[in-house]
């Protein structure tokens, strides 16, 4: 039984496009116990793969804080004591930064990661045991996939599948009935779409009898939100979520519109029709890939036509017409 540690602490999307590794790795290996690093934030996600038997909490954007607390040594003492009660059969870090492979460098077993090709920092390389040339081009996803593969000896196959689908998790506020999801806020102004078209789509949306549910993570996103919630018919904005709150929500939308964010990645693995709106950045790296529908428009400074958009999002209702 192969016993297989992940080393992908962060960010959100990064993890989501790492769930097909766990996938893939159960596939041929029925019996393996797959462990995963994650940031503290984001233990949630892997916990949503059955394939995934234990999450080890690190937490290094909190303890490099405060270094030089005796608190903060004690958590990190106490984080290393665990890494070091299992040995693996291989540990494989996809995130290829110098945090994650000094988690490498500590947990026992090989470690085994990109090479210079395609690794984050060039200064990590040499903590790996093992390192593997991947297409520079290929999607995030796939890069990943191929170097649990390479690392372990299998190819993985064609179908993308995430491991996670509907999350039975009660959420009182949501909707009795059709609703879509409007991800209107991203970490960065350059990848928003503008307002007056969320409007517009908002709007669209209610005419074919969906209400909106819209998304926020700070003051300023919850103020975005509002503002444009305030002009669409029956309009929601959610409550403030956890990892767990927006899976479940997302997972029972009829569709997703999202910018570059997290949350559409996540809607993108739960397999609801998702269409993602990039405005600067490449959907050909992190693209949402999926069996059901999707769609990734726009690009580097490169915003999406509304007309474009609303095309797709009907297309995406449609499609779930013919399923059900």
């Amino acid at each position: 039984m192969p016993n297989i540690l992940l080393v992908r602490m962060s960010s959100m999307g990064d993890l989501i496009h790492t769930l097909p590794v766990v996938t893939d790795i159960k596939t041929h290996f029925p019996d393996a116990q797959i462990d995963w690093v994650a940031e503290e934030a984001y233990t949630e996600l892997p916990r949503l793969h059955p394939g995934v038997a234990h999450v080890l909490p690190i937490a290094i954007r909190r303890w490099r804080k405060r270094l030089w607390s005796p608190a903060i040594h004690a958590e990190i003492r106490a984080f290393l004591e665990r890494l070091d009660q299992d040995r693996y059969d291989a540990i494989i870090d996809p995130q290829g930064l110098l945090k994650s492979a000094w988690v490498c460098k500590r947990a026992r077993g090989p470690s085994c990661a990109f090479d210079k090709t395609n690794i984050r920092d060039r200064f990590a390389l040499p903590f790996y045991d093992r390192t593997f040339a991947i297409p520079k081009t290929d999607h995030v996803i796939t890069k990943n996939r191929k170097l649990a593969g390479l690392a372990l000896g299998y190819t993985p196959d064609e179908a993308i599948r995430y491991g996670i689908r509907n999350v039975d998790h009660p959420l009182a506020w949501l909707p009795a009935g059709p609703y879509a999801c409007l991800l209107v806020n991203t970490a960065r102004a350059a990848k928003e779409w503008h307002e007056p078209n969320w409007i517009r789509l908002g709007q669209a949306l209610a005419a074919t009898g969906l209400q909106s549910i819209l998304t926020w993570g700070s003051h300023a996103e919850r103020e975005r939100a509002e503002r444009i919630a305030s002009q669409l018919p029956g309009a929601i904005v959610a409550p403030k979520l956890t990892l767990m709150d927006a899976t479940a929500m997302l997972s029972r939308a009829e569709v997703t519109i999202g910018v570059d964010t997290g949350f559409t990645h996540i809607s993108n693995a739960v397999e609801t029709p998702t269409i993602a709106i990039f405005c600067d950045s490449d959907p050909n790296h992190a693209g949402v890939i999926g069996d059901q529908y999707v769609a990734n428009l726009g690009g580097v400074q490169q915003q999406p036509s509304f007309d474009e958009v609303l095309q797709h999002v009907l297309a995406a209702l449609d499609s779930r017409k013919v399923t059900e």
